[in-house]
């Protein structure tokens, strides 16, 4: 009887089906296995979010696309510390974006090397940049050239640095990588010789944001010297004194008529004054006139109401909209909640006219930032009138060549406080995202401003209500379907056993 059960029809195809059930579900689990693994290895993903964080962006494949050095980036940590760690929430983007730069590019290698198990790795890069190495370092290398950049380096935190609200790690990587290759920086010259302190803060500062661009940064004195042909940015930094005009005794003297065939090149001024030197400045005020503009001198902007210095005089700025201006930071201004934006003891700077100047009438001047209609202007200690004022302009000249359009541009700040460390170097405030923006100005040549930092505030999955129906039905069905598939398979084995 005991035998007769084993061989029974019952047992025979009852058995085969549990048997069937396990090794499909061992399939299962041994797919799912080999597909994590490959899809770790490979990178394989769908990135939903709203902002692309996962994915490089063709701006950057563009920007990439240049360079033909090779050069390695090397995380000083596992590949699984990186992708599943403690501090995998944020490390994995990174990681993520090197990957695909190492997928898109020959040229790039992604290594990973733990620092705690192996720090003689790195004493080469440690002696060359005086740096120290954590697990979360990220080492940027190219021939001889070296960049180390911690984690922090590549997000934006908020203003009391608390949390994190943008990945900044594709902007960040590929300006490590321009910065080890070098290839074809264009140049951004800094006025000298008129009481001008390169070593000040806020002009390194500068400095740094643009070389951290791609730009190669030089110094130029204009009485004697002659601008780089290939140079895009010219900035004026707190200067105390005036620049030569017309008194000059030969044309090669006159650092005003170099400023204006600069301009006629397509160039782009960059100008932070001080209100304390304006009235020095006579020769430059005049010709910052022909762009539409005017500083005003010895009167500064407080606002106690949208301060963020006990004294009133440290100004969150206002954004603006549907203007010229507005279009620097269409990406910053468009959050549901934009970073600050900040300058200190700013003087006013006039609008002269909106649309014309020049012969042909052909220049636009419009305010980049303002401050807040509750702002009061401060002149000797007292409050002459209240209102909203401009902090920051930008003037375009237009030309069209062939059929093609060519831009001139005069960008002026109300104090040289706008690249302060305090306002640049926490990535507490925007200041930084609105000086790479500008930038964007220098128009003929590629520059990292078009790297956008991709905020956090949107990063929930967006898809359409198609996209999400399509998703549903196929999760829904194709297993039921795979299932239904095997089930008539046994059946039908069954039926004809």
């Amino acid at each position: 009887m005991r035998n007769s059960y084993y061989q029974s029809r019952k047992f025979k195809y009852g058995s085969m089906a549990t048997a069937f059930t396990i090794g499909f579900i061992a399939i299962v689990v041994i797919f799912n296995i080999i597909f994590t693994a490959l899809a770790s290895r490979f990178n394989w993903f769908i990135d939903m979010t709203g902002e692309q964080v996962f994915t490089l962006s063709e701006e950057a494949k563009e920007i990439m696309s240049d360079i033909t050095d090779d050069v390695k980036i090397i995380f000083a940590s596992d590949p699984d510390v990186l992708m599943t760690g403690a501090d995998s929430q944020y490390m994995r983007y990174v990681y993520t974006t090197a990957l695909q730069l190492e997928e898109e590019f020959s040229n790039i290698t992604v290594e990973c090397v733990n620092v705690l198990k192996h720090p003689s790795y790195f004493r080469e890069y440690y002696n060359t940049t005086n740096t120290d190495i954590d697990s979360d370092s990220v080492v940027v290398v190219s021939g001889s050239e070296v960049r180390i950049f911690k984690a922090e380096a590549f997000f934006t935190f908020d203003e009391n640095y608390e949390y994190v609200w943008a990945y900044n790690g594709e902007y960040k990587l590929v300006s490590g990588i321009m910065q080890v290759t070098q290839t074809d920086s264009p140049i951004v010259a800094f006025t000298t010789e008129h009481g001008e302190d390169m070593n000040n803060g806020g002009a390194s500062n500068l400095a740094m944001i643009f070389a951290d661009n791609g730009f190669e940064v030089q110094t130029v004195n204009l009485a004697n010297e002659e601008l780089d042909d290939d140079c895009r940015i010219l900035v004026i930094y707190n200067p105390r004194y005036d620049f030569t005009g017309s008194e000059a005794d030969a044309d090669q003297f006159n650092e005003i008529k170099k400023l204006d065939k600069f301009l006629d090149n397509y160039g782009c001024l960059l100008v932070f004054a001080e209100p304390e030197y304006v009235d020095n400045l006579t020769n430059l005020n005049e010709y910052l006139e022909e762009w539409g503009i005017s500083y005003v001198s010895d009167t500064y902007i407080r606002d106690k109401e949208h301060a963020m210095t006990i004294d009133g005089y440290g100004i969150v700025t206002e954004y603006q909209s549907e203007t010229l201006g507005a279009s620097i930071y269409s990406e910053l201004s468009a959050l549901a909640t934009p970073p600050k934006a900040m300058i200190y003891k700013s003087m006013p700077i006039d609008i002269l006219w909106e649309s014309g100047g020049d012969l042909s009438g052909s220049r636009d001047v419009s305010p980049v930032l303002k401050s807040h209609e509750t702002s009061e202007l401060v002149v000797d200690g007292a409050v002459t009138e209240v209102g909203s004022y401009n902090v920051m302009t930008i003037s375009r000249e237009t030309r069209i060549v062939d059929n093609e359009y060519y831009y001139s541009y005069v960008i002026a700040a109300g104090s040289p406080t706008f690249s302060d460390g305090a306002y640049v170097v926490s990535n507490s405030y925007a200041n930084k995202d609105i000086l790479s923006a500008a930038m964007k100005a220098v128009g003929r040549e590629r520059v990292l401003a078009v790297l956008d930092f991709k905020p956090f505030d949107d990063d929930e999955i967006t898809i359409t209500t198609e996209e999400a129906n399509n998703w549903t039905a196929a999760m829904t069905l194709v297993i039921p379907v795979i299932i239904s598939a095997c089930g008539i398979y046994v059946v039908t084995r069954r039926k004809h056993a």
